[in-house]
């Protein structure tokens, strides 16, 4: 790799930075598959850059997660907790990049003259008018010209290579047979898309996205972990990951050798200890009452199956026009269904505390905030919010006999800033991050159970970790170095340095100094005024 000296703001190289952001990914396999040849383009990355674990924040949900990376603010100032998070009037609603509080790097770099180019990161829907080019993550509804900006990148996109690939490997409804060989072919026309637009198109800051490390380690890390030759699926995390250490390879030679290379993704990964049923903890402590007799059960099952008859269709067959017809056009009735599902059931009346989320998403059913609150503002709240943190925090998990929980936060303990009405009111923190909701009613009077997902046919054997990965390799970059200490919030501000542009003061995280080649004067934070 190309290693010219950095040059100044005022100097005559133009500086370039790639981040490719790999979900999810770990560098305890990393590390063992760079060892033995498996990820040439990893280990030449760590080889002659920097190394170092990245730390995640509490709890690893994707939507808040990628809000911090692309503000460099956390959650209580951009606004996002959740993929559904209830508002002050107690509704809950979809999340989309929309709803971000603060200004993202490519919007802050479009002020500057900067030109950004946004792939399939997740949620950045609807797109943002940038200076350069977008095309939407995970949050958009269904692939479709709208998705992109302009939208004329999504018409040249689809006329070279034919269908847009925006989900493909989202498991809902798919068969676990499908993986066998779905993932290496949907990162190589991913690949190809980014190839084209990063070679072809003007841009100072690149960010790609790929979900396909996150889908094999939840859905397949059991299968990786049985070491049994016979079974079909052992490689499909090992596949992923190749399959990614080759789009890197490509993407690097796509940029050039004046860009610094960032790869990271938003937390690590490892096995899932057990599934937990969330309202079940809080019915063993009086805290939540279900409706007698399993009442409305009967009509739930079938409005999941319905929807997961439909998902499945769509992913399947790549029915993405259709997708994004459905979800733009019956927004309010997928709204419907999602709260139907979460709470048709609990008697209102009586319960106290509820949960709802991805990763332990607790909140208090309050009077005057709530549609049918019971619990009243001051010292109720309080001592229901203690009742909610004993019972969590006595759960044993019988497969280990240690606790589950390592701690019960409040949300004004956890989160700072103006957006903190619309965090949960309490959020579990697991032991390890190897604990996950589940999101089935299976063996629903049991704690600790198989975790299912929704739309799934067989169980989740993945889960997240703390420490996510960050790789840096270029022209300006440290040598064989070690980062030690880094987080999310670290990102921003690392790579507005790495472009040679002044960090805002409202940004939280720091320049990774060590991180850079120069000397004294380069290693300065710059940060623009108050």
């Amino acid at each position: 790799m190309d290693r010219t000296p950095l040059q100044h703001p005022a100097g005559g190289r133009r500086r370039r930075v790639l981040v490719i952001a790999v979900a999810e990914a770990t560098l305890d396999l990393i590390e063992r598959w760079a060892a033995d040849s498996r990820l040439p383009n990893l280990a030449r990355l760590m080889r002659d850059g920097s190394v170092g674990r990245l730390r995640s924040q509490t709890p690893p949900v994707t939507p808040q997660l990628w809000g911090t990376i692309v503000t460099g603010r956390s959650p209580g100032h951009h606004g996002i907790f959740d993929f559904w998070q209830r508002g002050p009037d107690g509704q809950f609603g979809e999340v989309h990049g929309g709803d971000l509080r603060q200004p993202t790097v490519w919007s802050l770099l479009s002020q500057r003259g900067r030109s950004s180019a946004v792939l399939n990161v997740p949620f950045t829907y609807p797109p943002a008018p940038l200076r350069g080019f977008m095309i939407s993550g995970e949050d958009a509804p269904g692939a479709h010209r709208s998705i992109a900006h302009p939208p004329g990148i999504f018409d040249e996109v689809v006329e070279r290579f034919g269908r847009y690939r925006l989900k493909d490997i989202f498991p809902g409804g798919r068969r676990k047979s499908d993986y066998l060989g779905l993932i290496p072919k949907d990162v190589r026309k991913q690949t190809d898309v980014f190839e084209h637009l990063l070679s072809t198109k003007d841009w100072d800051f690149g960010l790609v996205f790929f979900s396909a490390t996150a889908t094999a380690q939840h859905y397949f890390w059991s299968d990786m972990e049985s070491g049994d030759a016979q079974n079909p699926y052992v490689d499909v995390i090992a596949d992923a990951y190749r399959a990614v250490d080759g789009a890197i390879g490509r993407l690097i030679s796509s940029a050039g050798p004046e860009a610094n290379v960032f790869i990271v993704s938003e937390c690590g990964a490892g096995p899932l200890r057990s599934g937990v049923q969330m309202n079940t903890v809080l019915e063993k402590a009086g805290l939540l009452h279900r409706k007698p007799g399993g009442a409305g059960s009967g009509a739930r099952a079938v409005v999941r199956g319905l929807r997961q008859s439909i998902q499945g269709t769509l992913n399947r067959h790549g029915l993405q026009s259709v997708y994004h017809w459905t979800n733009r056009r019956l927004g309010r009735l997928k709204n419907w269904v999602q709260s139907y599902l979460s709470a048709s059931d609990i008697d209102w009346t009586r319960t106290k505390a509820f949960s709802r989320g991805k990763e332990g998403e607790i909140y208090l059913n309050l009077a005057g905030r709530d549609p049918q609150g019971i619990v009243m503002p001051g010292a109720d709240e309080a001592a229901v919010g203690d009742a909610v943190i004993a019972a969590f925090e006595a759960l044993v998990d019988p497969g280990t006999g240690e606790k589950a929980v390592a701690r019960v936060h409040r949300r004004e303990n956890l989160y700072r800033g103006p957006m903190l009405e619309y965090a949960p009111d309490l959020v579990v923190e697991w032991q390890d991050f190897a604990y996950m909701p589940t999101e089935n009613e299976r063996d629903r009077d049991s704690v600790f159970v198989e975790r299912w997902r929704e739309y799934m046919e067989w169980p989740t054997s993945g889960a997240h970790r703390e420490n996510g990965v960050f790789i840096a390799c270029g022209p300006d970059i440290v040598e064989d170095g070690t980062i030690d200490g880094a987080s999310i919030l670290d990102l921003m501000p690392t790579w507005l340095a790495a472009l040679g542009e002044p960090v805002p003061e409202p940004l939280e995280g720091r320049v990774l100094d060590e991180l850079f080649a120069e000397g004294a004067e380069w290693r300065q934070t710059r940060r623009l005024a108050r």
